[in-house]
């Protein structure tokens, strides 16, 4: 089998890299896209969390420490979806 083709997410059917939709069960396929987007918008409310909680009283106090928690979450599991997405296409 080519390396330009990967597995679909549902039927397991080879399809095209470039492939959105699987020809097979007409499911989307998932875009490395949106695991950068994850990551990124959790560095930046992590950050932002962290300027939050440190230089504010109160209630905002508690939303930056919110926003820390959720950035974290957000962060770290986008970048292990990604490393797991890896370990997945080099197990095939």
């Amino acid at each position: 089998m080519p390396n330009d083709r990967l597995r679909c997410v549902d039927c397991r059917e080879p399809i095209p890299a470039d492939a959105r939709i699987c020809p097979h069960c007409r499911t989307i396929q998932p875009s490395p896209l949106l695991d950068v987007g994850v990551v990124v918008a959790g560095v930046f409310a992590l950050l932002f969390g962290v300027v939050l909680t440190v230089m504010t009283v109160g209630t905002s106090r508690l939303l930056g420490f919110l926003l820390l928690v959720v950035g974290f979450g957000l962060a770290i599991g986008g970048y292990t979806r990604y490393i797991d997405r890896q370990a997945a296409s080099r197990a095939r």
